[in-house]
């Protein structure tokens, strides 16, 4: 008899912890990209998604960034992460909303998205 009802407090305490990790996985789940079109302007992306609620990460670290990216950091972009210029330009750009942070990428000098993403934050 002791062993049935220990029985069936450990099946509530597994079914219990499954049903917190489902709940877990289930909000994680539920964080989605922004839409922001491939090819669109990064200012107005960025116009776009401080609109819902993101706000720019400034780079504490621009003075070890290329020169280009200091240049759009004084120009009023200092979520600029930095800046390769090759055959496309690239630049990343980082979003903070609430604990997640979205990384823009860009390619040319117009500044056109190429990819959006979350990162982890550096601490």
């Amino acid at each position: 008899m002791k062993s049935v009802f220990l029985l069936r407090k450990l099946t509530v305490v597994v079914c219990a912890g499954l049903a917190l990790v489902s709940l877990a996985l289930s909000s994680h789940a539920r964080t989605t990209l922004p839409k922001i079109a491939a090819g669109m302007v990064y200012a107005d992306a960025k116009q776009q998604l401080i609109a819902q609620g993101w706000q720019p990460l400034p780079n504490t670290d621009i003075a070890q960034s290329s020169l280009y990216a200091q240049a759009l950091a004084e120009q009023g972009m200092p979520e600029v992460v930095d800046c390769i210029s090759m055959a496309l330009d690239g630049c990343r750009f980082r979003l903070i909303k609430q604990k997640q942070v979205l990384e823009i990428t860009t390619i040319t000098r117009q500044l056109s998205v190429e990819t959006i993403q979350f990162v982890k934050a550096k601490r």
